[in-house]
């Protein structure tokens, strides 16, 4: 039979802990132990972007390409052109920072490398103690980069830097824009600028490449694995198109938060030293060390390309939203003034330039197109734009797959193939309809002749574009072949802003 062995514990009794040195214990453990530092003075270090920093000295505002190396003070302010993690992780962020008179690179050391969200086109105010050129600070081959510096926010109480958060329309969003190598006070051309196709086809090869774009479309944010690096990378696809060609451009890791900020037909960058794929250059840019990114530059062509592609998104958009508060649509629809128009006599009011901009009128036609169930088919029945890009469904109701929100639709125009008078043809697909014109087409319209009897019972009845989504394809052909060479009398409004025909009403 085995014994059992006793333990070590059992050799020892257990002591109970006086009152008077339990008391003891509790004082000291009420006690805030430290190593002799304040809260505020940890918070300092460990978190020091949010707190209130004041210069410590006098320092020198001074434009970038005025630097002076060596051990000077200075404020500098500019927007981020481009920005890296250190792939040793050593505990800095690489920033270039430019104010259009030049670039500066800039070791930026943290805590944590959460502790700075970084952005294209930011705006930032540097307080340096010493300014190196750029061999010194290994900044590399960046165009107009002759300098560099180093900041520790929190350790070295000297130098600082803030990120500013501007809103739109502020000073602080509008000052800084002007790009690189850029003389706005006799400006002629931008060296080394080319439209996007040139860039495609051969000039990839030059040495300092420059692209003006404008954004299209942000795609999702997408995890790849990188079997070179053996990790998981994020990276996401952004469209941009000028007036030439549209191509993708590829951001990853710490720059696919910038392309979140950036508006769709709307957003312009100004890319140099672009990087692309030699072999397959259509597939793709991307943004290397050595290249420059400014967000929404202030120079002459900039501002051809804003214009230009207000005017393409007109034309190209697929879902334009009714505009409101321009009429009256009861007075329009009701009142004295119904003046009837042919498609010539609308040309030429649009054409004269001393014409009232904005008109209401009525337009008789037929309709000798019909694409109803061409849409159906493709499941593009309704439509709408949303982060750049279109959205289609057979339902009122569908799922950004960019931005995963909820949308409401709206009847494609396309719906409609043409409708002419006896002075011309229009192209349906090119109206703005409103949603009761929508409906008085399909259902008829209203009829203010039927009694009213309970407007509860009125509203349980009352039709709706939307119920065509419910149809089948059977009543859906009906529907076609009823509207097809039917004749319809149209109330319109000309909006000059959109350079389109807006229709508010429709009667048999």
């Amino acid at each position: 039979m085995s014994t059992i062995s006793p333990s070590i514990q059992t050799f020892y009794s257990r002591e109970e802990q006086s009152s008077f040195e339990r008391g003891r214990s509790n004082a000291l453990n009420s006690r805030i132990t430290g190593d002799g530092f304040t809260s505020s003075e940890v918070e300092a270090v460990t978190d020091p972007l949010p707190q209130s920093w004041k210069p410590p000295r006098s320092y020198e505002r001074c434009p970038i390409s005025l630097l002076q190396t060596g051990p000077f003070n200075y404020e500098i302010s500019g927007r981020i052109v481009n920005f890296s993690n250190n792939p040793q992780d050593q505990g800095y962020h690489s920033l270039v920072v430019s104010d259009g008179s030049g670039a500066i690179a800039v070791k930026l050391y943290y805590g944590k490398a959460s502790d700075y969200q970084l952005l294209l086109g930011q705006r930032v105010t540097l307080w340096a103690t010493f300014i190196a050129n750029s061999a010194q600070g290994s900044s590399g081959n960046i165009p107009f980069c002759a300098s560099s510096t180093k900041i520790y926010p929190g350790r070295n109480i000297a130098t600082h830097i803030t990120l500013y958060k501007d809103p739109p329309d502020s000073d602080g969003h509008r000052i800084l824009r002007c790009p690189l190598d850029c003389n706005l006070r006799d400006y002629s051309y931008l060296p080394a600028l080319m439209t996007l196709k040139a860039y495609l086809s051969t000039g990839y090869d030059m040495a300092e490449g420059k692209i003006l774009v404008c954004v299209r479309s942000v795609g999702p944010r997408r995890t790849v694995h990188s079997k070179k690096r053996q990790c998981d990378l994020d990276m996401v696809d952004v469209s941009v198109f000028d007036d030439t060609a549209t191509c993708i451009l590829k951001l990853w890791q710490d720059k696919v938060h910038s392309a979140k900020t950036w508006i769709p037909n709307q957003t312009i960058l100004l890319i140099s030293k672009p990087t692309c794929r030699e072999e397959d250059p259509q597939s793709g840019l991307g943004l290397g060390y050595n290249s420059i990114v400014e967000v929404d530059p202030e120079f002459p062509d900039a501002d051809w390309l804003r214009n230009k592609v207000k005017s393409m998104k007109i034309k190209q958009s697929i879902y334009i939203p009714f505009p409101v508060d321009i009429w009256d649509l009861d007075l329009a629809i009701h009142g004295p003034n119904r003046a009837l128009f042919t498609i010539a006599d609308i040309e030429d009011q649009v054409r004269n330039p001393e014409a009232e901009p904005d008109f209401t009128g009525k337009l008789n036609v037929i309709i000798v197109e019909m694409g109803l169930m061409e849409q159906w088919r493709k499941r593009t029945f309704c439509c709408f734009e949303c982060c750049g890009m279109p959205v289609y469904a057979n339902k009122p109701v569908a799922i950004c797959k960019n931005c995963d929100m909820r949308r409401n639709l709206s009847p494609n125009p396309r719906i409609i193939g043409s409708m002419i008078d006896e002075s011309g043809m229009i192209m349906a697909g090119k109206l703005v309809w409103h949603d009761d014109a929508w409906t008085q087409l399909f259902f008829g319209g209203k009829s203010s002749d039927a009694p009213i009897a309970n407007a509860s019972e009125t509203d349980l009845v009352e039709q709706s574009w939307e119920d065509l989504t419910i149809f089948d394809t059977a009543a859906l052909r009906d529907i076609e072949e009823r509207l097809l060479y039917t004749r319809i009398t149209l109330t319109f409004g000309w909006s000059s802003q959109l350079e389109r025909l807006c229709i508010m009403g429709v009667e048999w």
